[in-house]
């Protein structure tokens, strides 16, 4: 991984380096969707590191009280932006398979990770895991079209689009 990674290096110092003036309009679009699904993927590439870097031990074993403390010192982060990226390891690797399938892929970003993985938990929650995987496919398809934000408040409603009749029944109950 360690080589790879060396690779996909190089090949960014190379686009740094390149002019994007010197790109036509349709070429300078679809470079930053590129840019956009490749730093998601790289995104997963990390969290799958400090999720394992988090589940070894390893900062502890050499000498932090934390994987977030750790993380500070070793990425130069505020502790807030170490502790949120040990928590979103966490929730991406707790997450469905397709959410990480997605985000690995680049289709998702991960905040819609996050909006999608807690939408899901409730779910699951409420209506089980069939269900869940029904929403699972159906909000992964709607991130790409939303943001994390109306994402997020398009979940509110999950059960109506996957389980109309679970919707119903909990909207009868709240009466």
């Amino acid at each position: 991984m360690v080589e790879e990674l060396a690779q996909a290096d190089d090949a960014v110092a190379a686009c740094v380096d390149a002019a994007a003036w010197a790109l036509t309009e349709h070429e300078l679009i679809a470079a930053l969707d590129a840019a956009h699904r490749l730093e998601q993927r790289l995104a997963a590439v990390k969290l799958a590191l400090v999720r394992e870097v988090d589940g070894r031990g390893t900062a502890v074993a050499q000498g932090a009280s934390s994987t977030a403390v750790w993380l500070r010192a070793r990425l130069r982060l505020t502790i807030p932006a170490a502790r949120r990226l040990v928590d979103l390891a966490a929730c991406v690797d707790a997450a469905p398979t397709a959410v990480r399938g997605a985000l690995a892929a680049g289709a998702v970003s991960v905040e819609q990770v996050r909006v999608i993985a807690d939408t899901v938990a409730t779910v699951q929650t409420a209506a089980g895991p069939e269900v869940a995987d029904k929403a699972v496919a159906v909000l992964v398809d709607w991130a790409g079209q939303f943001d994390p934000m109306l994402l997020r408040k398009l979940g509110t409603r999950i059960l109506d689009h996957v389980a109309p009749d679970i919707a119903d029944a909990a909207a009868r109950a709240a009466l």
